[in-house]
């Protein structure tokens, strides 16, 4: 039998968070949300405590659920995440006495400790939040968990905002011998908000790992996905990345941070990255992705931080997707991040399925053809290299 090795090829499959058995999900309408069709709070559950990992918004300021979240987090275990949407548990004088006792009436309900549960909000801001809705709809959504598609689907219903269908997927991949699976249900933004718009994801995995190493998969796959889209420039202190992770493909345990956790930290990327793809594919006014791509730069760090740059450069976004493409206006925003870039080495081009083109090189501004500017106009998604 093989130690972990990694086929890099994923392959989707059915089933959403529900995808990796012992998982369970459901979502019920409470009375959170005014339109009594819309389900406002999910739950997904695992069938025993299982190492658990999140990352939170990069904003100073943390949501009353982040801060109940971390606090039930601090060893890395927990068992069920219970989300609500409609009003979102932020700015509140008493939203951190809503969230402790919503995660008491969760555990009471599920038979789980306290300190096994997390949450998470999102909604409308500056509205209030009771703990009434709460109460009445968390017995039958936990009586009704599933471990269906149907499930995943239902608390996929229940996160919807502004979104335009719910969300929800899962993919396959192998560590050695050992097939392994990934769901997650999750939502973004479609349009500017007068209100904050949150991002949230919640996946599950089938995957044999310590705690430790979850978390610090997790935040290295979000360094490179979720911190680096930008739709509206508009970011949430609800905002929230969670994976939990069961153990039940039976691979090699992942302990430290070797080639195995590559291999999984691999996985995971790809995973975040399609979500970001669908989340800016609903999220963007446009209706068109423009994807940054920068190498060559002095660190890691570095080429990040001039990627979304210009990916939340608005006036230079709406220039490129409307074939204004002009290598000074790209070259103005990359001198804005590093004062040590060689123009006399500087490439830059735009690409558009298969087919590439040179903006600059090695110094000298390029032109493009009004036919190639037409047909980079016709595509749903530009590449932009630096």
């Amino acid at each position: 039998m093989r130690k972990n090795a990694v086929n890099r090829r994923l392959r989707e499959i059915p089933g959403g968070v529900c995808a990796p058995a012992g998982f369970f999900a459901n979502g019920v309408h409470c009375g959170i949300s005014r339109d009594e069709g819309k389900k406002d709070l999910a739950l997904i559950s695992a069938d025993w405590r299982c190492p658990t990992a999140c990352v939170f918004s990069e904003q100073s300021a943390q949501s009353a659920p982040a801060r109940v979240t971390k606090k039930h987090l601090k060893h890395g275990i927990a068992r069920a995440i219970l989300i609500n949407s409609g009003v979102a548990n932020i700015f509140l004088d008493n939203g951190e006495w809503i969230a402790e006792k919503v995660c008491r009436v969760l555990a009471r309900n599920s038979r789980i400790e306290v300190n096994e549960t997390l949450l998470a909000s999102t909604g409308k801001v500056g509205e209030p939040l009771y703990l009434a809705p709460f109460e009445k709809g968390i017995p039958p959504l936990a009586e009704g968990l599933s471990a269906s598609e149907e499930g995943s689907f239902a608390a996929a219903q229940a996160i919807m905002t502004t979104d335009k269908e719910p969300r929800h997927l899962a993919f396959e991949f192998d560590l050695g011998d050992f097939p392994c699976r990934i769901g997650a249900i999750y939502k973004g933004t479609t349009q500017v908000c007068p209100n904050m718009a949150t991002t949230l994801a919640v996946l599950t995995t089938d995957v044999n790992i310590l705690p430790e190493m979850l978390q610090k998969a997790l935040a290295s796959a979000v360094k490179d996905t979720f911190n680096l889209i930008c739709i509206d420039g508009i970011s949430s202190p609800n905002d929230l990345i969670c994976i939990m992770a069961n153990g039940k493909a039976g691979n090699y345990k992942i302990f430290c941070a070797d080639t195995e956790y590559d291999k999984f930290v691999f996985a995971l990327r790809e995973v975040l990255a399609e979500i970001c793809r669908r989340i800016v594919k609903d999220g963007d006014r446009e209706e068109r992705m423009l994807v940054c791509k920068v190498s060559g730069a002095k660190s890691k760090q570095a080429a990040r931080a001039l990627a979304k740059k210009l990916a939340c450069a608005q006036k230079l976004k709406s220039s490129l997707l409307n074939g204004k493409c002009e290598a000074i206006d790209i070259l103005y925003e990359a001198n804005s991040i590093t004062e040590d870039m060689n123009i006399l080495k500087a490439q830059i081009t735009l690409g558009a399925g298969e087919n590439t083109y040179a903006l600059f090189d090695s110094g000298r501004t390029l032109t493009l053809r009004k036919e190639t500017v037409d047909s980079l106009l016709l595509e749903k998604g530009i590449l932009l290299s630096v």
